[in-house]
């Protein structure tokens, strides 16, 4: 066991196998992802049926709320375990330690402070559900090392595992709940019963069992870059969670459940990816931080790569996207369709932006990655204010808006201590930006025109085919963008070849 253990405190090398390695990684990562999407639109899709949009109102509320406390838990000693060149188990003891007093810190904040939001928002309910709540934050606290352990060592494949079985587990939870007539109590114990899990899962795949703690410098050092990530990480969190919070203080719960739910497709088909294969380019990269040409060569290839996948994925997204509300969650969830239809272009752009965490941590810039997250949040929360007046849907409008403007802006920050800036962005996403406009633009023509008397079913796949048709003849065709596709070609090959 002590010579297995070893392997996670062996310095970060630069190596032949790197980029195979982070592709591998971001395919399984990406496949975590997706397969955790199943899972959850699954669960999406029976509770919706069971469930009324108050029931998912109530417990957002609660959920943007407590939305930061895991980003502080973590404290950024996630991302400094697996960025650090060279780390020892004593230190890792004591980020351990650390994370595991901070979870159960907030857990008891929150409880205490379950009253006060039951109170703000004028209704009883919300005390208990922020107090059960508050268990899941110490489930977070003793898993985040372990985790960080196997991301620093790439083991992508094991981590996918004990999160889809973690998920599976939640959503039957979840849905046996909901059938028994346990009403908004089914959606408040699946995260809970993921984080229960995912930690004995780690715990038990990790195989490392922590210390005493030691604070020396380099621990205070990882403390440090932490705490700049921990910064970025609350600020951009609060940012993605205000449209609902002041959705929630001027608005019924119900509208706050369809628009709970309209993100909650779009963070399962989207935003879930780009999460999740941050942990892949920060870790992969960071094994670059001592030659800046070679990083800026991958990270070019690696959003070109993503964009050319997601963009369109975005873009089909909104398409489809009141018709695939319908089918998924029920005919009383159509207000959610379309608010999805907007919120579904953010993905176009987020692609650009959610890839800055790959340049501030590669380089050990945690703190520029801080400074940006001021100016996230500011720019959501004037976006949220000035779309308030119009409903859920002037606000999902001005969320587009502000991801449009601040996508290249945030790399070209992020990327200027090793000269990275808007022309390269452009280089690497330009093709894929125009097929994707072009896409949403052909999508919602066709939509509007040929296939208004369609089934919902027969309208929705043939705007898939249509899309994936449009954008295909522009990029592949019009700007004869290959690279990617030969990219996935590596990986599903690579694929097939382990599995013999």
């Amino acid at each position: 066991m002590t010579e297995g253990v070893g392997i996670y405190f062996e310095d970060h090398r630069e190596s032949r196998d790197l980029g195979r390695l982070a592709l591998r990684g971001g395919a399984v990562s990406v496949a975590m992802q997706y397969g955790n999407g199943v899972l959850q639109l699954v669960a999406a899709i029976v509770l919706a049926r069971l469930l009324a949009p108050e029931d998912f109102g109530l417990v957002a509320i609660v959920t943007v709320l407590t939305s930061f406390a895991p980003l502080l838990i973590d404290f950024g000693l996630g991302d400094a375990t697996a960025q650090r060149s060279k780390i020892t188990r004593s230190q890792v003891s004591s980020l351990f330690w650390l994370s595991t007093g901070i979870g159960l810190a907030i857990a008891v904040l929150v409880a205490a402070c379950s009253p006060l939001i039951g109170w703000i928002y004028r209704e009883p309910r919300l005390e208990d559900i922020a107090l059960c709540t508050a268990i899941m934050f110490v489930l977070v606290g003793v898993s985040n090392q372990h985790l960080a352990l196997l991301r620093r060592t790439m083991q992508f494949t094991r981590i996918a595992k004990i999160q889809i079985l973690s998920t599976l587990i939640g959503v039957a939870i979840a849905i046996a709940m909901a059938i028994c007539g346990y009403g908004y109590w089914a959606i408040v114990l699946r995260p809970i019963a993921s984080s229960f899990c995912v930690a004995t899962g780690a715990w038990l795949v990790c195989g490392w069992v922590p210390g005493f703690p030691v604070f020396d410098d380099e621990v205070k050092s990882m403390v440090r870059f932490g705490l700049h990530v921990v910064g970025f990480a609350v600020l951009y969190s609060v940012a993605r969670a205000v449209d609902r919070i002041l959705l929630g203080l001027f608005y019924r719960p119900d509208a706050v459940g369809y628009y709970q739910n309209a993100i909650t497709l779009y963070d399962y088909s989207i935003f879930a990816v780009l999460s999740q294969l941050h942990t892949v380019g920060s870790a992969a990269l960071s094994k670059l931080q001592s030659n800046p040409a070679a990083l800026r060569q991958r990270y070019e290839a690696a959003l070109s790569a993503l964009a050319f996948f997601v963009m369109p994925t975005a873009a089909i997204l909104s398409v489809t996207a009141q018709d695939l509300t319908v089918i998924l969650l029920g005919e009383k969830w159509r207000a959610a369709g379309l608010l999805l239809s907007i919120i579904g272009l953010r993905g176009i752009f987020q692609v650009v932006e959610g890839s800055q965490g790959w340049l501030h941590l590669s380089i050990g810039r945690a703190d520029r990655w801080r400074n940006w997250g001021v100016v996230s949040v500011v720019a959501h929360f004037v976006a949220v204010l000035g779309g308030l007046p119009f409903g859920a849907t002037g606000v999902a409008v001005a969320i587009v808006i502000t991801s449009l403007l601040i996508a290249v802006p945030s790399i070209s920050y992020a990327g200027r201590p090793i000269g990275i800036g808007a022309a390269l962005v452009m280089r690497a996403v330009g093709q894929q930006l125009i097929g994707a406009i072009g896409t949403v633009a052909g999508g919602w023509w066709l939509q509007t025109t040929a296939l208004t008397d369609c089934s919902t079913f027969a309208r929705m796949f043939l705007s898939i085919g249509f899309c994936i048709s449009i954008y295909l003849i522009i990029v592949v065709g019009l700007f004869r963008l290959t690279e990617p596709i030969k990219v996935a070609g590596i990986i599903v090959k690579d694929r097939l070849w382990r599995t013999r």
